[in-house]
């Protein structure tokens, strides 16, 4: 019976510490964004801007953003016919922030990266491709609302 007593105890201890992600309430509204610019393919700055779902308010004060985004592939495994079996896809994106004063508060690079195996069916391989890089994209998204939700924490 104590033992039930300690563990229900401690388990209302835990689970009442306040504990909340810090990315749970982000709004993307409450950034004051000068303005954003993207590099780099297409097809990775559509898919970035729509997970950062960054607005720019048309104000003379506040951030400027800038991503540069970049992908690499390169073939990690090969049959013994020459045939490449295993790829790496990674994908990078360099962030610069600065203030309305043109001061650097934030210089960065993320990358994440995935091997994926290669079949003979070239259509499946590109569709795999395709859901690997919004995946990962995903994540970098995500690293990227971090820091700036820091940012925009500290500027307050």
């Amino acid at each position: 019976m104590i033992k039930k007593i300690i563990i229900c105890s401690i388990f209302g201890l835990l689970f009442a510490c306040g504990f909340t992600p810090m990315l749970k309430d982000f709004d993307s509204s409450n950034l004051n964004i000068q303005k954003v610019s993207y590099a780099g393919n297409n097809n990775l700055i559509y898919l970035a801007k729509n997970y950062l779902n960054l607005e720019e308010t048309k104000n003379r004060e506040g951030l400027i953003v800038s991503f540069s985004i970049t992908e690499s592939s390169v073939s990690t495994a090969q049959n013994t016919s020459g045939i490449v079996t295993e790829e790496q896809i990674t994908l990078y994106i360099s962030i610069n922030v600065l203030n309305d004063k043109n001061v650097n508060l934030l210089t960065d690079n993320v990358s994440a990266s995935r091997k994926l195996s290669i079949s003979n069916n070239l259509s499946s391989d590109q569709e795999t491709r395709r859901i690997e890089k919004n995946n990962l994209m995903q994540n970098l998204t995500q690293k990227i609302k971090f820091k700036l939700q820091l940012i925009s924490r500290q500027q307050k």
